[in-house]
C-alpha cells in the first residue's frame, strides 16, 4: 500500500574479530540494522541451561528469583514458569530446584531473565536439574555468530578471521561464507563503521534538515523532533514527523533502545494528520523483532512506545570511553601492520587505556596477533582517545 514502512530483511552479517571482541554487524541493503559485540567470557548467555534454585518466591511481583550461580540470580516470571495465567506460588516454591534458559541477558544492575520455556527433549534438563547439586550449567547454547548465521540462513557472511570461516562451516553453514581480503578493515570498507559512530551520536539530521535528538534518562528516552532548518525549506510539520518515523524505527532497532520511549514529534493540530503519524508509526514498527506497543498522538504530538528490552543498548554493548578506545587502538594496531614496517610498535596512551589492554594479561594476545613486538608508554596527561603508536626497529 502507498506510504508503508517496511523493514528490509537482512542480507550480509560482516563479522570482525579481534582478540578482544567480535563484532557482526548485520547490514540490510547497505545500511546497518544491528550490532551485536561478543566479548570473551563475557554476556551473551541467552539460551544457555542451568540447574538454578529458586532464593525468592515473589508474589507481588508474579514471579520468582533464580540462583544460577556465578554470583547470578535471573528473574523468573510467573508466564515464563509455567502455565499462562497461573500465579507464581503455584508453580515454584523457595527452594526448589528449576531448569531455566536465559532468556534476555543481564543489563545494568538487573539479572537475566529467565524462561522454562525452552527444548528440552524428554525431560532431560529437567530431570538433570532435579539431580544437580544447583547452581549448575547443563547447557551452553551455541556461539553468538552462529546463532546469528542460523537465524539470517539467507545472508551472505563477510569474516575477516580465517577461524570464523572454518567455525561457521563446521556448524553447518557450507555456503555463503566469504573471507574478506580487502586491504582495509572490513568494517570501514562496508562503511559500517561510519554508522555505528552515528548512533552513537546524540543527534541524527534528517534529508530535510530535521533533526532527531536522543535524550537517554535512567526511566525512559526520550526522543526530539526538531524541524531545524527543515521548517525553512517549507517543509509543514506533518510532513517532517513523516520523515522522521521511518528513521525513528531504525534507531530503535540500531541503538537497541528498550523499555518506555517518549517521541515529541512536532505539533499538529489536523486530527487526520495525528491519525496519520499513528498508522505510519505502527507501520514502521512491524519489522521489528523487540515487541512493541504504541499510544498517541496526543494533541501536542506526543507518541509513547514502549520496547521489548533485548539485551544491552549499543552504547552499553559498546562500553565506557576507555574500553571503546582500548579496542578501537587495537582494531588500529592491526591497520598499522599492514601499513608500517618494523619488529614492534610503540604506544603512548592514557593510563587507562594501557591498563585496560596490557595490565588485563592481553597484552600478549594482541602482540601475536598483530604479529609485533608491543612497547607501552603510559602518559597521565593524554585523553583515552588520544592514542600514538609509532613503528620501531
Amino acid at each position: 500500500m502507498p506510504g508503508t514502512v517496511t523493514a528490509a530483511a537482512i542480507d550480509t552479517l560482516l563479522v570482525e574479530a579481534t582478540p578482544c571482541a567480535t563484532r557482526i554487524a548485520s547490514m540490510a541493503g547497505g545500511d546497518l540494522v544491528e550490532l551485536h559485540i561478543d566479548r570473551p567470557g563475557e554476556g551473551h548467555r541467552a539460551g544457555d541451561v542451568f540447574a538454578g534454585r529458586v532464593v525468592r518466591v515473589a508474589p507481588g511481583l508474579d514471579a520468582a528469583f533464580v540462583d544460577i550461580g556465578e554470583g547470578v540470580t535471573g528473574f523468573l516470571r510467573a508466564g515464563e514458569a509455567g502455565s499462562a495465567g497461573a500465579g507464581v506460588s503455584r508453580l515454584v516454591r523457595e527452594g526448589e530446584r528449576v531448569a531455566v534458559a536465559v532468556k534476555t541477558d543481564a543489563r545494568d544492575e538487573k539479572g537475566p531473565v529467565l524462561t522454562r520455556r525452552f527444548e528440552d527433549r524428554d525431560g532431560a534438563m529437567a530431570a538433570a536439574a532435579a539431580r544437580a547439586g544447583p547452581p549448575k550449567l547443563l547447557r551452553r547454547s551455541e556461539r553468538l555468530l552462529t546463532r546469528l548465521a542460523r537465524r539470517h540462513a539467507e545472508a551472505a557472511v563477510v569474516v575477516d578471521s580465517p577461524a570464523d570461516a572454518t567455525a561457521l562451516r563446521r556448524a553447518g553453514r557450507t555456503d555463503g561464507v566469504k573471507l574478506h581480503r580487502g586491504a582495509g578493515p572490513l568494517f570501514e570498507t562496508a562503511g559500517a563503521e561510519e554508522r555505528i559512530e552515528a548512533a552513537l551520536a546524540d543527534e541524527l539530521r534528517l534529508r530535510s534538515g530535521a533533526v532527531l535528538r536522543f535524550e537517554p534518562v535512567r526511566t525512559l528516552t526520550a526522543i526530539d523532533i526538531d524541524s531545524a532548518s527543515a521548517s525553512e525549506g517549507g517543509a509543514t510539520p506533518a510532513a517532517i514527523n513523516l520523515e522522521a518515523v521511518p528513521a525513528l524505527a531504525r534507531q530503535l532497532r540500531l541503538r537497541n533502545i528498550g523499555g518506555l520511549v517518549v517521541v515529541d514529534f512536532l505539533n499538529m493540530e489536523d486530527r487526520a494528520d495525528r491519525s496519520r503519524l499513528a498508522a505510519r508509526v505502527a507501520d514502521a514498527l512491524k519489522g521489528d523483532p523487540a515487541e512493541t506497543a504504541i499510544c498517541g498522538p496526543s494533541r501536542l504530538g506526543l507518541v509513547e512506545i514502549a520496547r521489548q528490552r533485548l539485551g544491552p543498548t549499543l552504547a552499553e554493548a559498546v562500553g565506557s570511553p576507555v574500553r571503546a578506545a582500548a579496542e578501537a587502538l587495537v582494531r588500529r594496531l592491526r591497520r598499522e601492520a599492514g601499513a608500517k614496517a618494523g619488529a614492534a610498535f610503540g604506544i603512548r596512551a592514557s593510563p587507562a587505556v594501557v591498563a585496560a589492554l596490557r595490565d588485563a594479561g592481553r597484552g600478549g594476545d594482541i602482540a601475536r596477533w598483530v604479529g609485533r613486538r608491543l612497547e607501552w608508554a603510559a602518559e597521565p596527561d593524554r585523553r583515552h582517545d588520544d592514542i600514538d603508536i609509532s613503528p620501531e626497529p
